[in-house]
């Protein structure tokens, strides 16, 4: 058998009840790394309950952009 290779995909959306603000453009702000905190949360919950979840290994943000 072959090892498995791991593949990197991007998922974009929207979140309708985070004001923009310009700390979330710097990785090293408080509200950037809470936000991000929150996220990798929510999404690995939900990546790892869907039909991924036995290949989900982890995620990361990239950037907040004003949407």
């Amino acid at each position: 058998t072959t090892a498995a290779t791991l593949e990197h995909f991007t998922v974009n959306f929207t979140i309708t009840n985070l004001p923009y603000t310009s700390d979330l453009e710097n990785p090293d702000s408080a509200k950037f790394n809470a936000t991000q905190s929150v996220m990798k949360t929510l999404l690995h919950k939900l990546l790892k309950e869907s039909s991924i979840g036995p290949d989900f290994h982890g995620c990361v943000t990239t950037a907040f952009r004003y949407g």
